[in-house]
């Protein structure tokens, strides 16, 4: 009788073990991607993306492309929500800035961390565009925002 409920103590532990696993494997559905007439950006995992022992984050790998013209004065950030409130909480990215990124060029995040109690990631994109006149040394800022939303 000990053996039984033992064998079944350590069943229930690993059965919650791996459901617990399973639900944080899918915060986001991967792979997923949007894009606009200037920038694309997948958010992915594969066999390399590191995992995270602890349950507390899952981490994604992000690329971003220029799938438009070159611009000047490129600039990365990302914000996730926080629970019960409408504050974000800025990423890692915001480090991210290219005096110059062409068209074709990649930047990739590989494991990219993201709370699993967060539901929503936020990507932040800026430029310059040219200037209008000798006068002015930088163009007007431009920027395009993509959120993507756990299932």
């Amino acid at each position: 009788m000990k053996k039984l409920i033992t064998s079944l103590f350590i069943f229930c532990f690993i059965a919650t073990g791996l459901v617990s696993n399973a639900a944080a494997d899918k915060l986001f559905k991967t792979p997923i991607i949007k894009q606009s007439d200037q920038w694309k950006i997948e958010i992915k995992k594969d066999e390399e993306t590191a995992k995270d022992t602890k349950n507390t984050v899952e981490t994604y790998n992000v690329v971003i492309t220029n799938i438009g013209k070159d611009l000047d004065g490129v600039e990365f950030n990302t914000y996730r929500n926080e629970l019960n409130t409408e504050t974000k909480y800025g990423l890692s990215l915001n480090d991210y800035q290219y005096e110059k990124f062409k068209h074709g060029q990649v930047f990739k995040f590989p494991n990219f961390p993201m709370s699993v109690n967060a539901n929503e990631l936020e990507f932040e994109l800026s430029w310059h565009g040219k200037p209008h006149s000798k006068e002015v040394r930088i163009g007007r800022k431009y920027k395009e925002t993509f959120t993507f939303y756990a299932n």
